[in-house]
């Protein structure tokens, strides 16, 4: 890692160091993908939010650094899948992270660090996880958790921090029903103004 990175950067990762030696084999762990941004070239990954995009949820571009994939799952979810998410993160093909070997038990904390560069004044940004139900549910559609995450008050071209945080329990629709069939998450943002997402990183935190 580059040693001019400013110490605020190296909190997420300090968090998923500490973490990793306590949670291995555990009844709880986590998920963590971070971009180039806490890395040598310090590079967020990017998306443009054009005006016919406002007021839209939309998928955000999100590229995993080489060496940013942390999987610490808790084991009954590793044993289920080896892989945690789907997806390269472009457009068009969004992370989208798998519940699998979670039970009714289970719930996740769930964080998105990230900034945005309003092109307007008066904007506000919305995050939500969209959730992909497993097979023979009623209803079947997908849900959403969601919040406000930022609100621009000091008006255009300003680049404003967002930790968005989102928890949710592992209900009869999401857990997992079974080998391959369970519940799916991806991550999303709707903004009231046309700018610049920028993605630092994606964080779940799990107990099972």
């Amino acid at each position: 890692m580059s040693g001019d990175i400013h110490p605020g950067r190296h909190a997420l990762l300090s968090d998923l160091v500490s973490l990793q030696t306590t949670v291995e084999g555990s009844a709880s762990g986590y998920y963590g993908l971070l971009t180039n941004f806490y890395y040598t070239g310090g590079q967020p990954t990017l998306t443009q939010v054009a005006v016919e995009d406002t007021d839209d949820w939309i998928d955000v571009n999100f590229t995993v650094d080489a060496a940013g994939l942390f999987d610490y799952r808790p084991l009954p979810m590793t044993t289920a899948n080896s892989q945690g998410h789907t997806g390269s993160g472009a457009t068009g093909d969004p992370i989208v992270f798998s519940l699998e070997g979670l039970t009714l038990e289970s719930s996740v904390n769930f964080r998105a660090s990230l900034t945005f560069e309003p092109d307007e004044d008066g904007g506000a940004l919305d995050a939500r996880l969209l959730f992909n139900r497993h097979s023979g549910t009623t209803p079947s559609e997908d849900f959403e958790v969601a919040d406000v995450a930022l609100t621009m008050e000091q008006g255009a071209d300003v680049e404003y921090p967002s930790e968005a945080a989102l928890s949710f329990f592992v209900g009869d629709t999401i857990d997992t029903n079974g080998p391959g069939d369970a519940g799916k998450c991806r991550f999303q943002v709707r903004t009231t103004v046309p700018g610049t997402v920028r993605m630092r990183a994606l964080t779940w935190y799990i107990t099972q």
